[in-house]
């Protein structure tokens, strides 16, 4: 990446990006590159991508970053391939064989009732070459050095398993599955669980996320076009990025693109969205709320476009999402139908000032 752009906190970049992540570079390597292109220093990712993996990661940019605790605890929806009769040192393959063994000629006819096993939940150790710290370093970074790695298991759920094309290739034998995990679920590890399961060394042959919670790359504004190659100085684990076709001409044009996909925030919080309505009174509610401020349901003359909104929300303490009908605006609030009262929580983007 070439030329140098000052870096600003201009508040009309703001918004959730969804790109569809190209196999080799680090979530990190992304948003540093979406840093670089739109010239913003507030850019995040809203949960990890392993460099082999490919498809959506979610990015934040600007305000929006606020968004990502929320964002990050979605469930994840994956295409995964499952390879039966060799083990790796990574859990998938871009590690080295550590054992392997032929695949007996029943294996396929087992797979199917053991995917179904797969459904639900689980205690699992993460892979040791994760991003999970130990003693104050990652774990894959202790791993690379030769220190045996041993985490403890953790919950994981699998909400659903959707058997795919299942195929013998020399001694093993792959399994694809469309899979609608939990936050904190290692797919290396369904990997080694089957496997175990089957009495088999087994590992992640490859693995494309497909969503994230309701974000998917099937959104007419996610970002498809992304490549990587490996920069030509032969550093290690260092990617060029861009855009394919006219969008990637430049440094210019691939800002333009971006900034024309980036996803408004009420469009992608994860929850219910009440709109104000676009007057003064709207707007002066959004602002109550943005400063601090608990809002009465019963006040006619606040704005609040409820209408049947907060049918799905009812529960006392639901957090639902308040935003402005045009332009910027958008707050995390608790429900209390008890109290008839909208108590603010967070300030995601402050409403424009009034004239």
């Amino acid at each position: 990446m070439t030329g140098r752009r000052r870096r600003t906190d201009d508040p009309s970049l703001c918004g959730v990006l969804l790109l569809d992540k190209p196999a080799g570079p680090t979530s990190h390597d992304v948003v540093a590159w979406v840093r670089w292109v739109l010239g913003v220093r507030r850019v995040g990712h809203c949960g990890t991508l392993d460099p082999s993996a490919t498809g959506l990661l979610v990015v934040g940019v600007g305000a929006a970053t606020k968004l990502a605790p929320i964002l990050t605890g979605q469930d994840k929806g994956y295409r995964a391939r499952f390879v039966l009769g060799a083990a790796t040192t990574t859990a998938d393959a871009e590690g080295e064989v550590r054992s392997s063994m032929p695949c007996p000629s029943d294996t396929e006819a087992r797979v199917p009732p053991v995917l179904a096993w797969l459904r639900g939940e689980h205690r699992l150790p993460p892979p040791a070459y994760s991003a999970i710290h130990v003693d104050g370093r990652r774990a894959h970074e202790l791993a690379r050095t030769g220190v045996e790695v041993e985490l403890p298991p953790r919950p994981m759920v699998v909400h659903e398993v959707v058997p795919g094309r299942l195929a013998r290739v020399g001694d093993r034998v792959e399994v694809e599955a469309e899979l609608l995990v939990s936050k904190g679920t290692y797919v290396r590890s369904l990997a080694e669980a089957v496997g175990e399961r089957l009495g088999l060394p087994a590992h992640l042959g490859a693995l494309h996320r497909t969503r994230s919670g309701a974000l998917g790359l099937d959104h007419p504004l996610a970002v498809t076009d992304v490549t990587a190659q490996r920069r030509g100085d032969g550093s290690p684990g260092r990617w060029q990025l861009a855009l394919q076709g006219p969008a990637g001409a430049s440094r210019e044009a691939m800002a333009d693109h971006l900034r024309g996909h980036l996803l408004a925030p009420a469009m992608a919080v994860p929850l219910p969205v009440l709109r104000v309505a676009d007057d003064d009174s709207g707007r002066r509610a959004l602002a109550c709320l943005a400063s601090g401020q608990s809002l009465s349901l019963a006040d006619p003359g606040l704005g609040l476009g409820l209408g049947s909104g907060l049918g799905s929300c009812d529960a006392t303490g639901a957090c639902l999402a308040v935003a402005s009908m045009n332009g910027p605006g958008l707050v995390l609030v608790r429900h209390d139908p008890a109290e008839g009262r909208l108590q603010p929580e967070r300030v995601i983007v402050a409403p424009a000032p009034r004239p």
